[in-house]
This record gives structure tokens, C-alpha cells and sequence, in this order.
């Protein structure tokens, strides 16, 4: 019986819990409604997320910068310091680092163990937004190198998509050595045919300052990242500013072509049987 995994984890740490309720709903729609035969059981969905690993460190951190509680503009500051304190706590060997790795650990282990998956050949498909796409370059890597003893989906040999949306990923690869080597999406414990289908996909706005096409960043790159696809998202308010940056979670532009992906994945094969 076709059934496909697909983890979603958020980007900076402003997302709430259960973020991911929206997507998965029309995701699921527009998969159904594209061709006969389709089911909703066909998907299986999980979130990983890591917001509240920081929110209360960076909250604490503002109380004693605003000491005096007479600063301008609070809602922009915490969002800047959001962003940049993420960003500049994130790093391997910190706290942050490793709090955040073993959440994603943690959220693959209970989705192997979901009664409908075989964790030696479900396929997995992750969804990365923002900064979470760095997380998951990071922990598949690491995965890869150090993953023995752990099942094929914990360990993403099983992985057979990478979808980044409003990735910074190009910005952080120039300083982060780690990541001058992109990952290879297709996991090894797939069977070879089917890792044909393997893809990486990346979408973003042009007006989303966060976010970046990949395949320029070296040959690497060019070689892992199936496509760059400029879209737009957001509403009449966001769609033609940096604010479109939280817009691909309900557009039509981004949830058609992951929902396409899908279909493509879950067409015929053995590995189904």
C-alpha cells in the first residue's frame, strides 16, 4: 500500500505549534482532487518543531537589553533579534545546536513509529522552511556519517525529497564551512530506480529578503538542487514585500507543485508492494 512520509519543520522561532495545520490540509486537498485513485491515506505528515528551544532564552534576553523599558519599535526589535539571535546561537557545539538536533531526532523516532510506516522503506520527504532548512542539511549530514544503529528513516537513508522554501541557505553557506557541500537528497536505502525520483526542490519569492535561489552557490550545489522556482506568494498585504516571507505556508504557487512531487513519487513501483 502507497503510503509517503512527509516531516515539516518551521523556520525562525516565531512559529506556534501544530504551525504546519493549514499546509497539511490543502496540501492533502490538492493531492486528492489532481488524479483518480489518489487517497488521503496515501500522505502521512509530521511536524519537528524546535520554536520553543529558544523562545523563552531570547525572551529573557530582551528583558535585560531593554532594562529600562523605554525602547522604540518592540515588535521589530524582537522579531530582528529573533532572526539574528537564531542565527548567531545556532552553530555546532552550542547548546542551541544540540538542543535543536536532538528535537529533530526526537520528532523522526516517533514518526518511524507511527503504525503505518515501515521504518526500513516508507519513503521520506521533508519540507523546510527558513532557517529550518539549515537545520536539516545539518542533521542529514550528520545522519549519514553517524547514523549506524538507527533505522533507515530515523537516519534519512530513506529520504526521497528536500523541499526548501524561503531559504537562506545561500547566505549561510558562504560562512559556514559545513555547508560548502550540499547534501545528496536521494538516501541510500532506496532502491535504485526509485531513487530516480529523488528531488530537491527550492522556491522563493523575489521579494522575500530571507530567501535565495541555490544552484549559483557553486557546482556542488548546482549539481544536488533539482530546480530554483521563483514564485509568488502572500496575500494582497505581503505578496510584493519582504512580509511574503511567512506566505507559502497557504498559497496556491507553492502547495501545487509540492503536491505534484508527491503524486510523482507515489506512482507505481515495487516498493509500494
Amino acid at each position: 500500500m502507497k503510503r509517503l512520509a512527509v516531516a515539516i519543520i518551521h523556520g525562525m522561532s516565531t512559529e506556534d505549534q501544530h504551525f504546519s495545520v493549514e499546509l497539511k490540509h490543502r496540501l492533502i486537498e490538492e493531492y486528492v482532487s489532481g488524479g483518480e485513485g489518489r487517497l488521503e491515506d496515501d500522505l502521512m505528515f509530521k511536524e519537528i518543531y524546535w520554536a520553543d528551544a529558544i523562545k523563552d532564552e531570547l525572551s529573557d534576553f530582551y528583558k535585560s537589553i531593554n532594562y529600562k523599558n523605554d525602547l522604540a519599535y518592540e515588535g521589530t526589535r524582537k522579531m530582528f533579534i529573533d532572526y539574528l539571535g537564531s542565527g548567531l546561537a545556532y552553530h555546532k557545539g552550542s547548546r542551541l545546536y544540540e538542543k535543536v538536533q536532538n528535537r529533530v531526532a526526537d520528532s523522526l523516532r516517533q514518526f518511524a513509529g507511527h503504525r503505518r510506516i515501515n521504518e526500513e522503506k516508507t519513503p521520506l520527504v521533508v519540507l523546510a522552511h527558513s532557517f529550518g532548512s539549515i537545520i536539516m542539511q545539518d542533521y542529514i549530514k550528520r545522519m549519514r556519517s553517524e547514523g549506524q544503529g538507527i533505522s533507515n528513516f530515523e537516519a534519512t537513508r530513506n529520504l526521497a525529497g528536500f523541499v526548501t522554501f524561503g531559504s537562506p541557505l545561500a547566505i549561510y553557506v558562504r560562512h559556514h564551512e559545513d555547508l560548502h557541500k550540499p547534501i545528496t537528497v536521494a538516501g541510500e536505502a532506496l532502491p535504485e530506480d526509485f531513487a530516480q525520483r529523488a528531488k530537491w526542490l527550492n522556491f522563493y519569492d523575489k521579494d522575500d529578503i530571507v530567501a535565495y535561489p541555490l544552484q549559483g552557490i557553486n557546482d556542488d550545489y548546482k549539481n544536488a538542487v533539482t530546480g530554483d522556482y521563483e514564485i509568488n506568494v502572500g496575500n494582497p498585504a505581503t505578496s510584493w514585500n519582504p512580509a511574503c516571507h511567512n506566505g507559502y505556508w497557504e498559497d496556491k504557487d507553492f502547495i501545487r507543485p509540492v503536491s505534484k512531487f508527491f503524486a510523482e513519487l507515489l506512482e507505481k513501483h515495487e516498493i509500494w508492494d
